[in-house]
């Protein structure tokens, strides 16, 4: 017998505690880091979100795991989305998407309200192109313009061929 742990967790460390712990972490130093980001001092932020100093130092720290309450009033505080938060908090699941739509959420300089207009047009297009095509309107490959050089004979140079007279 071996003293390895086995695959169903028994005799693991980590446990569900553990855990907890460590998105407590998680979400406190990215609350660290969008607050750095957007050069906020911890008080200022403190005050924008309305908790008090310690407690945010705390949730920093990852010390306190912080209510949904309290992670949306800290995300009103940065200007960033309170659903960022939770995913980070492991209180919603990762919305699906891909590079844009998570560069659109990062986007400091957007708003909640454009942040959402965008995902929606964005999400709105690739139903879109899911149900018609994403080439609808478009030349594909197989059907793409051709240039007069592309016609002539190879070899052949554009004086070469000769030219139409009126």
């Amino acid at each position: 017998m071996t003293d390895k742990p086995d695959d169903t967790g028994v005799g693991d460390e980590s446990g569900p505690m553990d855990r907890v712990a460590d998105i407590g972490r998680d979400i406190g130093s990215y609350i660290r880091q969008q607050r750095s980001s957007a050069k906020i001092s911890l008080r200022q932020l403190s005050k924008l979100a309305g908790v008090s100093n310690p407690y945010l130092s705390q949730i920093e720290r990852g010390v306190r795991k912080p209510s949904a309450e309290i992670l949306q009033q800290i995300a009103k505080g940065l200007r960033i989305s309170a659903e960022a938060l939770y995913v980070q908090a492991g209180i919603l699941d990762l919305p699906n998407g891909g590079p844009v739509p998570d560069a659109i959420r990062a986007d400091t300089e957007l708003s909640e309200r454009q942040k959402t207009v965008l995902l929606e047009v964005y999400e709105s297009f690739r139903k879109q192109n899911r149900e018609t095509g994403p080439t609808e309107g478009e030349p594909d490959s197989s059907t793409s313009v051709r240039t007069a050089s592309d016609t002539r004979s190879p070899g052949k140079t554009e004086s070469d061929e000769p030219h139409a007279e009126e």
